[in-house]
């Protein structure tokens, strides 16, 4: 089951979406034409479930004894969804929306664009559409979303962030929320729903981070690369390796696929933002989001690479990465030349096989 999009008894898939028959993950789940509100997208997502934690025991010279370890079981049919320690506490599937919905209020036109789980419904999600349209260099526009994600298995922790995907190559940029820029993660430990309150009530506002977010990638947008910055930008994504050779290589290739997608530039969709540090953004984004190897872990022996690679890039170490990125690269190229000054003399020549030459090449294309 590539899609592993959890089925129910009846056959089911739970995942629902806004949008044609095509946007539907592959063509799986249920499908609407408009704005739903939480209870309708609990419903269509087959999420409309509770899960409860409950005491394992193990047969001892014909007694069963409790042992220091729960297991989590969905309550409409008995499903065991996981093992869990003393001190984990549940946060339900009606919270999920709950807690977007809380942030949602002030968003008019905000609604749900899909929500689902996944395995054997250890792993939901929901996604909210926020009714604002990020702008950069006057043409290239990204969407707004909220995420809500969490487990029922122990295996990550409630998580909220913003979202924002890149209409013209569907790159995801994940942007931590408001709160002295904290991302909104709770363990489920003691107090969690109690915590998330909290987090809600410091979070208000998404689309004030939309905006803040606009205006730094615009900022990217004006300052010309240059070699010392690239190599400075590099060396903090993608330290040098102590040791082992292999890793050498290893980050040498990094690099050079990072850099083959900059030059690149989607294709040179938008001319004007060609050897901008918001150029090389999107390229640290794309590889995250297209290229970037993933490792598939005991818990998710189901999923393709592409699966674990898309996991990663919303919740994982490729989210890291990307927002990393978005610090450093705005740090190091304070004080940049502007693009203004940034002429390219010709056509990119075909690239040099390692990163360092493939640096130079695209360097020696600018004045």
């Amino acid at each position: 089951m590539a899609h592993n999009l959890y089925q129910d008894r009846n056959g089911r898939y739970s995942m629902f979406c806004t949008g044609d028959r095509k946007a539907a993950w592959h063509e799986l789940g249920q499908r609407t034409d408009g704005a739903v509100s939480w209870a309708q997208a609990m419903e269509l997502a087959g999420l409309n479930w509770t899960v409860n934690k409950e005491q394992l025991y193990l047969p001892v010279n014909g007694d069963f004894a409790s042992i220091p370890a729960w297991g989590i079981v969905r309550s409409s049919d008995g499903a065991y969804l996981g093992t869990v320690g003393a001190q984990y506490q549940t946060i339900q599937n009606e919270y999920a929306f709950d807690f977007v919905d809380a942030l949602l209020e002030a968003e008019n036109g905000a609604h749900y664009e899909s929500a689902g789980a996944l395995g054997n419904g250890e792993r939901i999600w929901c996604l909210a559409k926020v009714p604002q349209t990020i702008t950069v260099a006057g043409e290239d526009k990204s969407e707004v979303y909220l995420l809500f994600t969490t487990s029922h298995d122990g295996s990550m922790a409630a998580t909220a962030k913003m979202s924002t995907v890149r209409v013209v190559c569907q790159n995801t940029l994940n942007m931590a929320l408001s709160a002295n820029g904290a991302m909104v993660r709770v363990k489920h430990t003691r107090d969690a729903e109690r915590r998330l309150d909290h987090a809600k009530r410091l979070m208000q506002g998404v689309g004030s981070d939309a905006k803040a977010l606009e205006e730094k990638l615009n900022l990217l947008a004006q300052r010309k690369m240059t070699r010392e910055t690239m190599t400075a930008i590099f060396d903090r994504l993608f330290p040098k390796p102590k040791d082992e050779e292999s890793n050498t290589a290893r980050r040498e290739n990094v690099m050079a696929d990072v850099l083959r997608l900059y030059e690149s530039n989607d294709r040179n969709t938008f001319p004007q933002i060609r050897g901008s540090a918001y150029n090389l953004l999107n390229a640290v984004t794309e590889y995250t989001d297209h290229e970037r190897s993933a490792r598939i872990t005991d818990g998710r022996k189901t999923y393709s690479i592409a699966q674990a690679r898309a996991e990663n890039a919303l919740v994982g170490t490729g989210d890291k990465l990307k927002t990393e990125a978005l610090e450093v690269i705005l740090a190091a190229t304070v004080g940049a030349p502007t693009m203004a000054q940034a002429i390219y003399s010709r056509p990119m020549a075909p690239a040099p096989a390692s990163s360092v030459g493939l640096l130079d090449s695209i360097v020696s294309q600018m004045n």
